[in-house]
């Protein structure tokens, strides 16, 4: 039997919907809930050194997590993320089994020294290591070789491979996969994290998941696909074509009342998913929030929208602020 698991993402990925605004209720819903409905991993949100706010998966320490944990976890593993930018090595206290199992320490390209860092402490503190390169694609096939091989040193449980913008297709999976393959230790877990923007997430993760090999996989998923711009793979859909085609493991009834109790009137309100512009954002390989910046302050059509996502300077498009976003349309569409 194949070894694959699934690993759920709604209250950190989902979060940039709701600006990391859930209900505690919630929280400790979705929590015990994906436990029952036997999701392997499940991500609650982010390290912040500095959240203070209740109701929120921001969360300022490891210790602040362990409320929203119930006592019997059924041993799934309980993972929260780390942003090099928002928690430093410094902040974090060692393992005692009472909060999160593992940390997953999210990076672009230009920050990998500074993950390496704090790589190393989760080790010295006894979590369970997870690398998360963001837009993997960004890497050529010589700086990604380079930086596994620096990551080997580290033992990480699990790299993924994150199409944080949404265009990655099959073969792109599988050049990256090959370099994790050839080089991480046998235990260590490959992962993948997809996005909507071309409607590929489930198209591809069904290949990931065909894709012969003895490697222990982790695929990322969502309730709903509740996730930034376009969204992720949904947590129903996987979970059922796990059960289809491999053998019934995970509970279909439990993950749909997560999504009628509590992600479907957000969807109601904040709306994510497939559409045109983030589908352009994809075709031009740029930052979706390229796209959910500028819907925010203007209403502009597709074809607009296609002849602005032309005019970004390669050098800009992972590097998205709201004013450059803005300013770039303005100077391009407002002043000829």
């Amino acid at each position: 039997m194949k070894q694959i698991y699934l690993l759920e993402c709604t209250l950190r990925d989902g979060g940039y919907i709701t600006d990391w605004k859930f209900s505690d209720k919630c929280i400790k819903d979705i929590i015990a809930s994906l436990i029952e409905a036997n999701l392997d991993l499940i991500e609650v949100g982010y390290l912040n050194r500095n959240a203070k706010e209740k109701n929120t998966t921001l969360f300022s320490s490891v210790e602040k997590i362990s409320e929203f944990l119930p006592t019997d976890r059924k041993g799934k593993t309980i993972l929260a993320m780390a942003d090099v930018t928002q928690f430093y090595p410094e902040d974090l206290t060692p393992y005692d089994g009472s909060s999160i199992d593992g940390i997953r320490v999210v990076f672009y390209k230009h920050q990998a020294n500074q993950a390496i860092k704090l790589c190393r402490k989760i080790n010295e503190m006894d979590y369970k290591l997870f690398v998360q390169p963001m837009v993997t694609i960004d890497y050529t096939v010589e700086e990604y070789t380079q930086l596994i091989s620096s990551l080997c040193s580290l033992n990480p449980c699990a790299v993924s491979i994150v199409d944080s913008f949404g265009y990655m297709n099959k073969e792109d999976f599988r050049t990256y996969f090959e370099i994790l393959n050839d080089q991480l230790s046998h235990k260590a877990m490959v992962g993948f994290h997809s996005h909507n923007n071309m409607n590929l997430a489930f198209i591809t993760a069904q290949d990931v998941m065909e894709y012969e090999t003895e490697r222990k996989l982790v695929i990322d998923c969502s309730l709903y696909g509740m996730g930034r711009g376009a969204g992720n793979l949904q947590t129903e859909l996987i979970t059922n074509y796990y059960n289809m085609c491999f053998q019934k493991r995970y509970n279909i009834s439990e993950i749909l009342r997560l999504i009628s109790e509590y992600i479907m009137p957000v969807y109601t309100n904040k709306r994510w998913g497939y559409s045109p512009y983030f589908l352009l954002t994809g075709l031009c390989h740029c930052h979706p929030n390229f796209a959910s910046y500028l819907l925010q302050e203007y209403d502009v059509s597709v074809s607009e929208f296609e002849k602005y996502v032309q005019l970004i300077p390669d050098d800009m498009k992972t590097k998205c602020r709201k004013p450059y976003v803005i300013d770039l349309f303005r100077q391009s569409f407002y002043n000829n």
